[in-house]
């Protein structure tokens, strides 16, 4: 590629008064800048309970395991064969 005449096109560019222009105004702007602030909703407060709430919950209810450790040790924990099957079914499909 042949580019003809870069010199004229260069006046273009050569003016640095305007750069320095406004290089003070941007100064200006951004010392009056105010910080920013971020207030939640009602409902993000909310939610922001109940998720701290979840998060204290503990993850194992540990009553009904020893129930359950009971019932299987003492052989009184039967699961029917078709309720097995219905969960077997329901997983795959």
């Amino acid at each position: 590629m042949i580019v003809n005449n870069v010199n004229s096109s260069a006046k273009y560019y050569s003016n640095s008064v305007t750069a320095t222009r406004y290089t003070g105004a941007t100064t200006a702007v951004r010392g009056a800048q105010k910080s920013d602030a971020f207030t939640p909703s009602k409902a993000a407060q909310s939610f922001s309970e109940m998720l701290a709430k979840l998060k204290s919950t503990p993850d194992v209810r540990e009553d009904r395991v020893a129930e359950l450790e009971q019932r299987v040790s003492s052989g009184q924990y039967f699961v029917s064969s078709a309720d097995i099957a219905s969960k077997l079914l329901t997983n795959r499909y």
